[in-house]
């Protein structure tokens, strides 16, 4: 028993050293190739394929993030044993996410996936007139290669529809430049709470449903 112990750290020096020796004869650019071609020829025997959806779309908000993560928040809390919660700044309500590099499955038509929410520090960078959050998130969207051209478009498309339907009844937000620019984030919002409405406006019924009618079509479209 006490040999193999000692082969066994003999086995994880001579790794370790190796391991060095790699990094100091090899270019990092050459490591990277390496490694980004090796994950390609694995992928190739893979049955899955897989689709990245970041956060950010270069310095604007990747639309199909914010579908992604309402529709996940909509059953995660029941599916998940592990959550994230968050609260908006003068918001009562609580709201429900995957945490930190943690996966959820997911059925549609039959057909089983699988979400990852995907969280890395971001690279130092230097000076830009749109600071960035210090963090990078995204989900992963794992479908075997059988069922991608079966269900993606039509997968993505529900999600979007049944998050149309949640943002009627969601809390309505207006933002405006960050004071502090704190965290990275540009942009810093406050819950919509106006006593106002067009009830208690005083002005002609008749142009007041003329406005309602023109804002209703607009928000329509």
């Amino acid at each position: 028993m006490k040999e193999s112990w000692t082969s066994l750290a003999s086995l994880l020096g001579i790794l370790a050293f190796c391991r060095s020796l790699i990094q100091v004869v090899i270019p990092r650019e050459l490591q990277l190739a390496s490694l980004k071609f090796l994950r390609r020829a694995l992928g190739c025997f893979s049955s899955y394929s897989y689709f990245d959806i970041t956060e950010m779309d270069g310095v604007n908000t990747n639309g199909l993030y914010n579908d992604v993560q309402l529709y996940l928040c909509s059953f995660v809390c029941s599916s998940t044993s592990r959550l994230s919660l968050s609260r908006a700044l003068n918001s009562s309500a609580t709201t429900f996410g995957l945490s930190n590099n943690d996966c959820i499955n997911d059925v549609f038509d039959g057909v089983a996936v699988q979400w990852e929410h995907v969280v890395m520090q971001r690279q130092s960078r230097t000076f830009s007139w749109h600071p960035l959050p210090d963090e990078k998130s995204g989900f992963t969207l794992r479908i075997r290669k059988r069922d991608k051209d079966l269900i993606l478009d039509s997968y993505l498309n529900d999600i979007k529809e049944a998050n149309d339907s949640r943002r009627n009844t969601q809390e309505r937000l207006i933002y405006t430049n960050s004071r502090s620019g704190s965290r990275g984030h540009s942009w810093e919002s406050v819950p919509f709470k106006h006593p106002s409405t067009f009830d208690t406006l005083a002005r002609d019924l008749e142009r007041k449903r003329d406005i309602i009618a023109d804002l209703r079509d607009f928000a329509a479209r």
